[in-house]
């Protein structure tokens, strides 16, 4: 059983395992302490297990997560519609204010997500209020390792006061472009994460980069689906500069997210049709006819259920394994 580096480090340090074995009961008592839509069973994937690593069981059911963002506005600036989705989703990623988000924002977020019983997540991005997270910005790995941190912590915090606990981790914008082409990348953040909290659940675009670095630092991976993104023949999201990039019509946005949940597959740009490995479906306020679409997607899905996970078992031989030597 894990907890976050910090607490494990002091442990080790005292030589015992009294820390641990405590911060196991307190997130058995809040998971068990859940409402019924997060009482559900997960939908999140098993990473591979890293060498060394023995990874917990997860609970499998036939439902998936829906997942959308809320809290991307800032002072007196508000993202149209998000709130709006909360009937029809199972979690809610609250901005951490770093691309968006301050703390009057997300604590009316954090309101919003208690209201609906939703599970909580952390939409982290890069520190670029103006560019709302999704201009290119290249930060070193200590530095990205530590914005990651500081979101995570924030919202953990207030959210605490509030009576929930985060349950997943979401990135924004390029960061999320970043973790789904780049691995090193996409290893920081996922060990940033772990360092936290490896009980929490990586979301990303569902591919072999996420899972790779899921493996990597010994946490779950959720992967994501889009039904309003096309796909080329590989399973990857085009670019946001190609034409075709954004799905425009309300019908073939529902076409795309029936042949998801029937099929587990989606029709690539080329035709071809392609498998997709997921766990979550992502919606938001910006598709076509959004509150429409996402009451049909939701139906889509009766038995859709919120993202939850356990830890890899880590042992001080395995701990040495996520050293952050290699940042």
């Amino acid at each position: 059983m894990t907890v976050p580096a910090s607490a494990t480090t002091n442990s080790r340090k005292t030589g015992g395992t009294q820390q641990i074995f405590g911060e196991k009961m307190r997130r058995s008592r809040q998971q068990k302490s859940r409402g019924p839509r997060d009482a559900a069973a997960p939908g999140a994937t098993k990473a591979p297990a890293a060498q060394g690593f023995t990874p917990s069981a997860l609970h499998f059911t036939h439902g998936v997560d829906i997942n959308t963002n809320l809290g991307e506005g800032f002072g007196h600036y508000k993202m149209p519609g998000e709130a709006d989705l909360l009937p029809y989703v199972t979690s809610a990623n609250v901005a951490c204010g770093a691309h968006a988000g301050d703390p009057t924002t997300i604590e009316t977020a954090l309101e919003q997500i208690s209201q609906f019983g939703l599970a909580l997540g952390a939409h982290i991005g890069y520190p670029d209020l103006q560019g709302f997270g999704r201009r290119e910005i290249h930060l070193s790995s200590s530095e990205l390792r530590a914005t990651i941190l500081f979101q995570l912590g924030a919202l953990s915090g207030v959210a605490r006061t509030m009576g929930l606990e985060v349950t997943q981790v979401r990135p924004h914008g390029f960061l999320y472009r970043q973790v789904s082409g780049d691995l090193r990348i996409a290893t920081v953040v996922a060990k940033a994460v772990a360092e936290f909290d490896r009980w929490l659940v990586l979301v990303g675009a569902a591919g072999t980069n996420l899972l790779a670095a899921g493996e990597r630092a010994g946490i779950r991976v959720a992967g994501e689906a889009w039904i309003d993104r096309a796909y080329d023949g590989h399973g990857s999201l085009l670019p946001h500069s190609h034409s075709r990039a954004v799905i425009k019509s309300q019908q073939e946005i529902l076409n795309q997210a029936h042949s998801l949940v029937s099929r587990g597959e989606i029709v690539a740009v080329d035709g071809a049709r392609v498998k997709l490995d997921y766990q979550t479906v992502h919606i938001h306020s910006g598709m076509a006819n959004f509150l429409h679409t996402a009451e049909t997607v939701r139906n889509m899905i009766p038995h859709a259920c919120s993202l939850t996970s356990e830890p890899y078992s880590i042992g001080p031989a395995e701990e040495s394994e996520l050293a952050y030597s290699s940042f």
